[in-house]
């Protein structure tokens, strides 16, 4: 390996160490969002029971059986349900190696750096959803596939298709990337014609010519291609077959027809029947929304993909594939999501920054050669302009993403999504543990919920089953369930406020709107407010002390008892509940 080419590894593989290290420093501090709630909770019924059936509403199956597994060997906790997403993120900016042949050494370098440090990709890859882990492996496989024809090794096509296998088991917006991808593919193709017809070239010949190439080059490595599809299937139906009946299936071997179908037909008529069809709402407002998040969370990767496709394009020697492929990739995604999105996240944007970061790190690249041939020129001026660019590029990344995953991670602002409570409940969570194990073979519920708000006529089926289903105002709960769950509570939920008289359960969960009646009739309880979503929702977790000392709830009001991200929750009359934050973005 030539020196150059140690040094950019070496500075990839640093960059990498860095995004690990900031991914899995401190995960378990944020209180979960109401979508790792959710989506938590199903995990731990499903390795309770055993019991999984795919179901969009919930996304793919990769979180279930992979974290299944983490909480099998580690336990579950908010660290280690955000463990496998940090891992996948921080190794993320390692898949620039891969694109060293189609990338300039300072660009390779500026990539990886790009894709470790970028605040949003941060902050939600210490985060329990999938869209880092769709992101990161798509493009991978699309780094993997792009090696494999540029060195002529078949090994790269194996994990090209066991990554693109992987994205297809995260999330169902993996179609969306594959969607941009072909049309990326046919805007090159038609530049390629049009620079044909330029040179006094026949286009329609050009074309032939390239289709027979392409043709040839398949026929070549076609049990290659073959294999790799059958590697893509074998994954793509073991993460969605139904449990328990693909273990079934190896005992009784005519079972895996019927396995194989309901992972595969089943699941795209399941899909179809949840996603096809479109979401009501304003695409301007969504857009609009999407450029802000855009501009706070990755204004950097925004500033320098511009420069660097531009450049690349008109000012280069001639514009190179990868980085047009990755700006139209990019440009499509950030016009497709505001349509296909079913509410406002800022996560919709990582689709947006993954492609986006080829151009940026040419961009990035430009910033890099600037500093270096400036000090060769001994251009003193030059080089401390460059150098004060460059440090104001990483040093924006550097004081944003700590802000927002570290100091702030869970106040309201452009990176937090609505479904994150704010507050650290942690304290509160931990008292009501004690109390649940303390009161583990008693008579009724550990944990009650009174209240409109939190009733629901039945609690959820034992496992996300092909019934599924769950019960009306469930998950306005989010995200007690998952830590109600952990701690093996029984949880009922009540409209009767005669229900809190005599023996009450010792945990009670009601809106801060009900403090008034409540507290009453909790005597010896210890009363604290927080807000189960960034703002809107403050809700008073009613806890008996233990020993039933003489001190009554009734005496402490959720203002002096609050948590101080909601002093203002003892308000005697609140607006009307919002809709629930989905797992559906």
């Amino acid at each position: 390996m030539p020196d150059s080419d140690r040094r950019v590894a070496a500075a990839v593989a640093a960059a990498t160490a860095v995004a690990l290290v900031a991914r899995l420093v401190a995960l378990g501090a944020r209180v979960a969002h109401w979508d790792e709630g959710r989506v938590g909770y199903w995990v731990l019924r499903y390795v309770e029971t055993g019991q999984y059936t795919y179901h969009p509403i919930v996304h793919g199956p990769f979180l279930f059986h992979v974290n299944g597994v983490v909480f099998d060997l580690v336990g579950a906790g908010d660290a280690s349900m955000r463990a496998v997403v940090a891992l996948i993120g921080g190794l993320l900016p390692a898949t620039a190696w891969l694109l060293r042949d189609r990338l300039k050494p300072a660009e390779t370098v500026s990539l990886a750096v790009l894709l470790a440090a970028n605040p949003l990709l941060l902050y939600y890859s210490r985060f329990m959803r999938s869209d880092v882990l769709v992101g990161a492996f798509a493009f991978a496989a699309l780094a993997f596939l792009v090696r494999a024809h540029d060195t002529g090794r078949r090994r790269h096509l194996y994990a090209g298709a066991l990554s693109l296998a992987l994205a297809f088991t995260t999330k169902e917006n993996v179609l969306v990337y594959v969607a941009c991808w072909v049309g990326a593919l046919v805007l090159l193709l038609d530049w390629a014609l049009l620079a044909a017809r330029q040179r006094g070239e026949d286009p329609t010949a050009v074309l032939a010519e390239r289709l027979f190439a392409t043709a040839r080059g398949l026929r070549a490595w076609a049990r290659d291609v073959a294999a790799s599809a059958l590697l893509f299937l074998a994954v793509v139906v073991f993460f969605y077959a139904p449990r328990p009946e693909l273990w079934r299936a190896f005992s009784t071997p005519v079972l895996f027809g019927d396995v194989v179908r309901r992972a595969t037909v089943s699941s795209v008529e399941k899909f179809a029947s949840t996603w096809v069809g479109g979401h009501p709402h304003s695409y301007v407002d969504f857009f609009v929304g999407d450029v802000e998040t855009l501009v706070a969370g990755a204004a950097a990767v925004c500033v320098l993909g511009v420069a660097g496709f531009v450049h690349d394009r008109y000012r280069g020697e001639r514009p190179r594939a990868l980085v047009s492929f990755a700006g139209y990739w990019a440009l499509a995604s950030l016009v497709i999501y505001p349509a296909v999105s079913d509410i406002q996240a800022p996560w919709a944007m990582i689709h947006v920054v993954v492609p986006l970061a080829v151009p940026a790190a040419v961009g990035g690249g430009l910033l890099l050669s600037a500093v270096g041939s400036t000090r060769h020129d001994g251009d003193d001026a030059g080089t401390a302009i460059a150098l004060v660019l460059v440090a104001a590029v990483v040093g924006w990344m550097a004081f944003t993403g700590v802000t927002a995953a570290f100091v702030h991670p869970q106040e309201p602002g452009p990176l937090v999504q609505y479904g994150q409570p704010n507050g650290d409940l942690h304290p509160t969570l931990a008292e009501i543990d004690e109390a649940v194990q303390a009161h583990q073979g008693g008579s009724g519920p550990d944990v009650l919920y009174y209240g409109a708000h939190f009733y629901a006529a039945s609690e959820p089926s034992p496992a996300p089953d092909e019934n599924f289903s769950e019960p009306g105002h469930w998950t306005w709960r989010l995200p007690l369930p998952w830590y109600f769950e952990g701690m093996g509570a029984e949880t009922a939920s009540t409209t009767d406020l005669a229900a809190l008289n005599g023996s009450t359960p010792p945990v009670v969960v009601t809106r801060a709107s009900n403090y008034g009646e409540v507290a009453p009739r909790l005597e010896g309880y210890d009363a604290t407010t927080y807000e189960l979503t960034s703002a809107g929702t403050p809700t008073v977790f009613f806890v008996r002390q233990s020993g039933a000392g003489n001190a009554s709830a009734a005496n402490a009001s959720p203002g002096a008892a609050a948590n101080a991200s909601a002093a203002g929750a003892a308000t005697p009359t609140l607006p009307a509940a919002p809709a629930p934050a989905s797992t559906a973005g």
